[in-house]
């Protein structure tokens, strides 16, 4: 048989090692750089953007917390204001009628709701009118 010819055997294992050891050194020494070159700026990039993204949500939930605060402090002083108010008004005049007061707050919470809802007038997309008509 010759395929097991030790001549033709030798040969084909020479050629085989030597193909193999070139291309081995061709791709460690060109393409293997620059394939690692690019996993790291990779690694670098997504680092940076969860860097940038911690800190803007550092910042927005501290954003949050002094408005939580404020709110807090607004509405202990509104509450204070309304409770000293009536009670000052109540001791006045004995028999008060705060069906009207009571519809004066409605509206204005129904106004508030309806007209200052930031979310929902964000979510109005507002375009003027020369590019309604523009296909």
């Amino acid at each position: 048989m010759p395929q097991l010819d030790r001549i033709i055997v030798l040969s084909q294992i020479f050629w085989l090692v030597l193909i193999f050891s070139i291309f081995y050194a061709i791709l460690t020494h060109y393409f293997l750089p620059k394939f690692l070159k690019s996993l790291k700026i990779r690694k670098q990039v997504i680092d940076i953007n969860t860097k940038e993204i911690l800190k803007k949500t550092e910042r927005t939930l501290n954003k949050q917390g002094l408005l939580i605060k404020i709110l807090v402090k607004n509405l202990e002083i509104t509450s204070d204001l309304l409770v000293s108010y009536f009670g000052q008004l109540i001791k006045d005049k004995k028999g008060v009628d705060t069906l009207i007061i009571d519809q004066k707050i409605s509206f204005v919470i129904l106004n508030t709701i309806k007209f200052c809802d930031f979310k929902l007038l964000n979510s109005i997309f507002v375009y003027p009118k020369s590019l309604k008509f523009k296909d």
